[in-house]
């Protein structure tokens, strides 16, 4: 009964350690990674705001290889100034190439995106969100990029997620 015990304290010890972890890099890329910002795509205007979330789309998705092909692993990213990007390639390992921001490609509803479908606001906001052109990542070395807010056209953060 004891060493039961044990084993339960030790596995839950292990689970709550590898947790703990991965909120440090999250944390970690969002206060450190390389801002990168994608300009968002038309999505179908009667999902663009469902409640208390945004659907979204970036441009550079469209220019992604089908998905039935060899999927690359990264997207190549050329990032301006004032930190817009456009594609610049794909391929299957992180790019050593000066000026370019490897963002790791993912599956996501059939197609190849390299952000998340979805972007969740406070209630009473939509009409904040709705000005919405760019999306803000941060984008850590390894490829890891987290979507940080959303840009208006003049490349001003919306809401109050100031980072």
């Amino acid at each position: 009964m004891r060493a039961e015990r044990a084993a339960i304290v030790a596995a839950l010890c292990l689970v709550l350690a590898v947790a703990c972890y991965l909120v440090y890099g999250f944390e970690r890329t969002l206060r450190d990674g390389q801002l990168v910002l994608l300009e968002l795509a038309p999505v179908d205007p009667r999902s663009l705001m469902q409640g208390d979330y945004m659907a979204l789309r970036f441009a550079v998705d469209a220019q992604l290889p089908e998905s039935g092909a060899s999927i690359p692993d990264y997207a190549y990213l050329h990032r301006g100034a004032e930190g817009r990007a456009v594609l610049a390639g794909t391929g299957d390992q992180l790019s050593t190439e000066p000026g370019v921001v490897s963002m790791r490609i993912r599956r996501m509803d059939g197609r190849l995106t390299v952000g998340p479908n979805a972007f969740f606001f406070q209630e009473g906001t939509a009409d904040i969100y709705a000005q919405a052109r760019w999306g803000g990542f941060r984008v850590a070395d390894d490829g890891t990029a987290l979507l940080a807010g959303l840009y208006d056209g003049q490349l001003q953060l919306l809401g109050s997620n100031r980072r």
